[in-house]
């Protein structure tokens, strides 16, 4: 099978304002707009007194801060020009504003003249869309900021803390307008808490609108701090879920381990450190930690099993040929203590902004954070985590892959298979697509690439070891047993891919769920970390699985030094494709349950990495949009393609990173999605989806026939910033003509106007299963 090169995905250059078509929303209405406006003001009256009486800092302007659950969205600009700022979104229609104006001026105004009703021939009170729509107003209350993982310990009123205990806790403040005023803010928090006893551990000013502070105080004070209106949420820190210690000893003896050659793509693993293991010296340039306190040695063993699998991708592969010989260089950064926690004092903001920095700055592209959250709140549609939104801020800046699992589940009463560890024998698959089985933090993040897990066997001892009383709960290409399921925020698609982490299975004689750290059959290969014992182990998990797909986004960065990560991103989900074996598995929950355990699948990267005949791959990298614009791009399609007998498909590939704002349900502040246009000329598809004023007819609706049938649709993938699309085609297409035509719109949702332009890269690609040449017409087009 020849290796041939991707072509140009060409841009046709015209530029013009996109055509919104505003979602359907039906203006509310109220029965009397006097009575609705009088309860308004009432409760925002009830607000103003309510926070007069509550404990003020000195050096904090006073602020006010409203809770004001909604019946219909408003548009971000009318509360901008009503006096608010939208601090953030909670689920069920809930916004929480801010406003300087203690007063109210503006709103008051506007109040008052809806209050006024009907007004001549206006079918609706002036400011209807605004007032109609709330539904009460209110304070913030203490227990509005209590954190998720607080909650889930049963902590979710000031009463449930112990004013004698001592916590350690993060504190996250709103945001301030300036830098300046934020470092003022966090400066009047730290004297505050520490006057009245608490220990200010670190802190984290971003640019961002994330304020963190790790601090240590008694429960009486952590209730004063619940109190105070600049606090936005305290909870617990995040704990690293790094799985089982202790794997039984594996050893390999009479093997080779040349260094990779010094050009070879860099991967920054973000995890537990590293050893001086023989096999994984040659590949580590270096080891460090963040803070340098922690010092770089893996004593827990959780980074030296990730570092292996990132070096090597198969391991077994390597063992099997008495190799090892890794195609990429490793550089290990240290988070977590011996104990397997993250760092005592600094947040988990900091730490992941040092450590990805660093990495960047030493020439990694790629960045593997196989760490989850062993609280294990599922994600359930709230506001995402600063973890989270500090990955993707890195990702959007420096121009980095992130890659994250998607998290594990564990036994307990937690877990979403049920009480018993023999209830998952009975309840696979059905568990894995639940609520309590979501992706946990920092999965959740956007940008970052979200991983989980397939089985790479049964998982059961070839030697019958483990006798009847040892069942196996999947077989390859099946989900692993304990992967996590999304969807992600604002019903995105999480994970985003897939791979190979191992299964687990059910042992009668011990009543416990068993994995690859008991029976190494049930286990990914790796490097052990405790070498003298052994060079080799097994374990299971999403953990296991991410570090393959940083392998694989290594190998595209080594063959396209110049691709940005949106193409390594695009690159790699167009080449996905999920296991038939998983589909069926997954087969009664739907496509929306697939995608939710499998995502676009598990990539292919000699499919990324080259065309063929066959198959041709169009690319565009490193390309801009401004905000509310639509680019058109030229697809090709070959008489041979359009004609001939067999099966024939088109893929889209489109990845992108906007800006984010963890404080919003409204997570991303531009989307980007597409259409695949056939059967029309350039000028009639511009003419289409440009702008028009007040003035101008309306636009025609475009034939039934002219957008192509993509799967998943552009509804179901317009919240992701990594989107994969397909159509199969059978019959004979040439009436479409020879050309087709991918739009590519850019939405402005909260993004401000400084935010001009969004960055994207895309990719098409055309594939016949049958024998047939379309590369070499196509690159003749092309080159005519």
């Amino acid at each position: 099978m020849a290796k041939l090169p991707h072509l140009p995905l060409e841009r046709l250059e015209k530029t013009l304002d996109r055509r919104r078509v505003p979602a359907p929303v039906a203006p509310p209405v109220r029965e009397s707009a006097g009575a609705h406006a009088a309860t308004i003001t009432a409760q925002i009256d009830a607000v103003a007194k309510d926070q007069q009486a509550l404990p003020k800092i000195e050096g904090i302007d006073p602020e006010l801060i409203l809770k004001v659950r909604l019946s219909a969205p408003i548009q971000e600009d009318t509360w901008r020009t009503a006096g608010f700022k939208v601090l953030a979104q909670d689920p069920g229609g809930i916004l929480v504003l801010f406003s300087d104006d203690i007063e109210l001026k503006a709103f008051r105004e506007r109040l008052a003249e809806y209050q006024k009703g009907v007004q001549g021939e206006a079918k609706n009170p002036a400011y209807n869309q605004l007032f109609a729509a709330i539904d009460d107003v209110s304070s913030l209350s203490a227990s509005d900021r209590i954190g998720p993982r607080l909650r889930s310990d049963g902590k979710s009123a000031l009463e449930h803390f112990d004013t004698r205990a001592n916590f350690t806790i993060d504190v996250e403040l709103w945001d301030a307008p300036t830098q300046l005023d934020r470092q003022i803010r966090v400066q009047k928090i730290i004297e505050h808490a520490e006057a009245a006893g608490g220990e200010i551990l670190s802190l984290y000013i971003g640019t961002a609108g994330l304020i963190v502070l790790r601090a240590r105080m008694r429960g009486a004070v952590l209730r004063e701090l619940l109190e105070l209106p600049v606090i936005s949420e305290i909870d617990i820190p995040p704990i690293p879920d790094l799985g089982e210690r202790d794997p039984p000893v594996v050893t390999i003896e009479d093997i080779t381990a040349p260094s990779p050659s010094a050009d070879a793509p860099l991967i920054g693993v973000v995890d537990s450190g590293s050893t001086d293991h023989p096999l994984l010296t040659p590949s580590l340039v270096d080891s460090l930690g963040v803070p340098d306190a922690l010092g770089s040695a893996d004593i827990w063993g959780h980074g030296t099993k990730v570092a292996g699998i990132a070096a090597f991708g198969d391991v077994r592969e390597c063992v099997d040929r008495r190799v090892f010989e890794s195609p990429v260089r490793i550089i290990s950064v240290k988070v977590v203590n011996d104990e397997g926690r993250f760092d005592d004092a600094a947040t988990i903001s900091d730490q992941m902004e040092k450590a990805i920095r660093i990495l960047q700055e030493r020439g990694c592209r790629i960045v593997n954070v196989a760490l989850g959250d062993a609280h294990r709140v599922p994600y359930d549609g709230r506001r995402l985590s600063p973890w989270a939104a500090t990955l993707d801020t890195l990702a959007r800046e420096l121009d980095i892959v992130i890659i994250v699992s998607a998290g594990n589940s564990s036994s307990g009463v937690r877990a979403p298979w049920g009480e018993e560890a023999e209830q998952i024998t009975r309840t696979y698959p059905d568990y894995l697509v639940s609520v309590e089985n979501r992706i946990v933090e920092p999965a959740t993040a956007a940008i970052a690439l979200t991983v989980g897990g397939l089985a790479h066997a049964n998982g059961l001892p070839t030697d019958g070891s483990g006798g009847a009383e040892l069942r196996a709960i999947a077989s390859l290409n099946l989900p692993t047993p304990i992967t996590r399921s999304g969807p992600g925020v604002n019903d995105s698609i999480k994970p985003d891919l897939v791979d190979f982490g191992g299964t687990v299975l059910f042992d009668g004689m011990t009543q416990r769920i068993v994995s690859g750290d008991q029976y190494a059959s049930a286990g990914m290969l790796t490097l052990r970390p405790d070498y003298l014992r052994g060079l080799l182990t097994s374990s299971t998990g999403t953990s296991m699985a991410a570090p393959r797909i940083a392998y694989k986004a290594a190998l595209l960065v080594r063959a396209m030094p110049a691709a940005s990560a949106n193409m390594i991103r695009a690159l790699l989900a167009l080449s996905a494709s999920p296991p038939a074996d998983a589909l069926q598995c997954l087969q009664k929950f739907g496509a929306g349950g697939q995608r939710a355990c499998l995502g676009y699948g598990i990539p292919d990267v000699a499919r990324a990495l080259d065309s063929e005949e066959r198959r041709v791959i169009f690319i565009a990298d490193r390309q801009e949009l401004a905000v509310d614009q639509f680019a058109l791009y030229r697809v090709p399609l070959p008489a041979e393609f359009r004609t001939t007998k067999g099966k024939r498909h088109i893929r889209v590939s489109l990845a992108f990173d906007p800006p984010v704002r963890h404080t919003r349900l409204e997570y991303l502040g531009v989307r980007l999605n597409y259409h695949l246009i056939r059967g029309m000329e350039p000028e009639a598809i511009f003419e289409h989806f440009r702008h028009r004023t007040k003035e101008e007819d309306a636009f025609e609706k475009l034939a039934a026939s002219a957008k192509c049938p993509l799967d998943p649709s552009r509804d179901l993938r317009g919240t992701s910033t990594l989107q994969r699309s397909m159509m199969t085609m059978q019959r004979n297409v040439d009436r479409y003509g020879g050309d087709y035509y991918l739009a590519v719109f850019a939405e402005r949702r909260w993004a401000g106007e400084e935010v001009t332009h969004q960055r994207f890269a895309v990719a098409v690609e055309l594939e016949h299963e049958a024998q047939i040449n379309i590369h070499q017409p196509l690159r003749v087009r092309l080159r005519a």
